[in-house]
């Protein structure tokens, strides 16, 4: 017997999109995506993986009505899986729709207690206003309160950088933000065709 007939799906058969690499991130272009799908696919929620994900989730869920949520720390060592941890984690958390119209949820085969509170995180989602998760990578800019603004700017579909997203937030508070970037990109289409 060979070691590549132990596996479910031959390695020699296949590049792994990510290089086994996972970075916490949100996904712009079809390649980023494809690598999303390859990592909730090859997720193999077992182990310490899913006593973290029910761990998270159940503190969670268990505190909602409290004036305090707790903090998730993920610690290991370098390889142990943290980030595509977290990756996954976000994902499912937001049941993100791929692209293809693929839910992050159906993706991976999860166990009956993860999806049940998987379930009844949707519902709390539903009665509170809706789900909302950011992860990201700190350490890209001298400044740590920067790189935690520039997570939640873009978790929230704002510009990464302070003043375009004090703008964007400002305008969309006084609800002209729509007909100002439709006079900026009529704009810049005069301009182009000029």
């Amino acid at each position: 017997m060979l070691n590549r007939e132990v596996f479910s799906t031959d390695p020699t058969t296949f590049t792994i999109p990510n290089d086994g690499v996972t970075v916490v991130g949100d996904p712009q272009r079809p390649q980023e995506w494809d690598v999303l799908r390859y990592e909730l696919t090859s997720f193999v929620c077992e182990g310490e993986y899913q006593r973290g994900l029910v761990r998270v989730l159940s503190t969670y869920l268990t505190h909602l009505a409290k004036p305090k949520q707790p903090a998730v720390w993920v610690s290991g060592f370098y390889g142990s899986g943290k980030s595509h941890f977290v990756r996954v984690l976000q994902y499912l958390w937001n049941n993100v729709t791929l692209p293809d119209g693929a839910q992050a949820r159906g993706l991976i085969k999860l166990p009956v207690e993860l999806n049940d509170l998987l379930v009844e995180l949707s519902g709390e989602g539903v009665r509170h206003g809706g789900l909302w998760a950011a992860a990201g990578k700190l350490g890209t800019s001298p400044n740590i309160h920067l790189d935690i603004l520039r997570i939640l700017f873009r978790s929230a579909g704002l510009p990464v950088e302070v003043a375009p997203a004090r703008l964007v937030t400002w305008l969309k508070l006084k609800g002209i933000y729509d007909a100002v970037a439709a006079g900026v990109s009529q704009r810049a289409v005069m301009g182009e065709s000029a």
